[in-house]
């Protein structure tokens, strides 16, 4: 369980690092939202969701559940980044169509590592 967790923190903070700062390079700074605010957000709800169900696939009693769990993981994690961001989201000023995709681009980058560690998880049940 330990070097399961040590491995989903070296890499997701990999991901994190080389991430944010190749897409701040691409970029050239030229955004107007905080991006690395979004990707500190990802980094932590994945690594966390990782943790999570790293320790309650040893748990019997929710062994059965673990797929809606992370179901129920994916929306809460939506609905918290629409909370935090929220006046970027919705503030008065329109979002160009680069930020819109520069937000979407943490988010799937950090989902499909985090669905690639959760089915290797759930495979073990």
């Amino acid at each position: 369980m330990l070097k399961s967790i040590l491995q989903y923190i070296i890499v997701f903070t990999i991901l994190f690092i080389v991430g944010k700062y190749t897409h701040f390079f691409i970029l050239n700074n030229d955004i107007t939202f905080p991006l690395g605010e979004v990707y500190l957000y990802h980094y932590v709800f994945s690594l966390c969701i990782c943790c999570l169900f790293t320790y309650l696939v040893h748990e019997d009693i929710l062994k059965e559940q673990l797929g809606l769990i992370y179901l129920a993981t994916l929306f809460l994690k939506i609905i918290f980044f629409t909370i935090l961001f929220k006046s970027t989201m919705f503030g008065d000023t329109p979002i160009a169509q680069q930020d819109r995709v520069s937000m979407l681009v943490p988010m799937g980058i950090f989902l499909f590592t985090e669905v690639f560690f959760i089915s290797k998880i759930l495979r073990r049940i």
